[in-house]
């Protein structure tokens, strides 16, 4: 079994190959706008060195945000053709279970990041006796409603993934890859 891992909803582009329980290639680099400058050659460059190419994968997994216009709407347009040109399952994770699925000691959790004009993405969750539930629906709210007491705030420099961590739940079959739309959590 063989996954492709994506997303590029923030300034972090997120890219990882698994296969069998294994990473076998992992980016993690971070941009100013210009993931579409690097998503695809990224790609090449592991499928490259795994001796793969996309077709050898069995499921893909796409960040579908909350995030940045632009950045949810590169990798999701190089998703869904892979999906869709291949017949290659597609499945939607929100960003923000993808980007703290490596977070695994008990306790508290807010992530954050920002959005615009004083605004911010943001989910509360907490991990007890390693088991991860969450204590709010993804929210995009000013930041003087953000409320971060008795948790550990997480923000861009605080982003841990690890894809082997990611719970079966978090991850959403596709049934529809054209209807398939980011998560914007706002009026653009």
């Amino acid at each position: 079994m063989r996954t492709l891992i994506m997303d590029t909803s923030t300034n972090l582009l997120y890219i990882s190959f698994i296969e069998n329980d294994k990473v076998i290639y992992e980016v993690k680099t971070l941009g100013l706008n210009n993931h579409s400058d690097h998503l695809l050659n990224l790609i090449e460059k592991g499928l490259n060195e795994c001796n793969l190419q996309v077709k050898d994968f069995n499921k893909i997994v796409i960040g579908v945000g909350p995030g940045a216009y632009t950045g949810l709407r590169v990798s999701m347009s190089v998703a869904k053709m892979f999906s869709w040109t291949l017949n290659i399952p597609l499945y939607s994770i929100s960003s923000l279970d993808l980007l703290t699925s490596g977070y695994k000691n008990d306790g508290s959790y807010v992530i954050s990041f920002k959005a615009k004009k004083g605004y911010v993405y943001s989910k509360k969750f907490e991990i007890v006796n390693g088991n991860k539930e969450n204590i709010s629906n993804e929210e995009f709210i000013s930041l003087e409603q953000l409320d971060i007491e008795n948790h550990t705030v997480i923000t861009h420099d605080e982003m841990n993934i690890d894809c082997l961590n990611i719970k079966e739940n978090e991850c959403k079959l596709v049934s529809n890859i054209h209807a398939l739309e980011p998560n914007y959590l706002r009026d653009c």
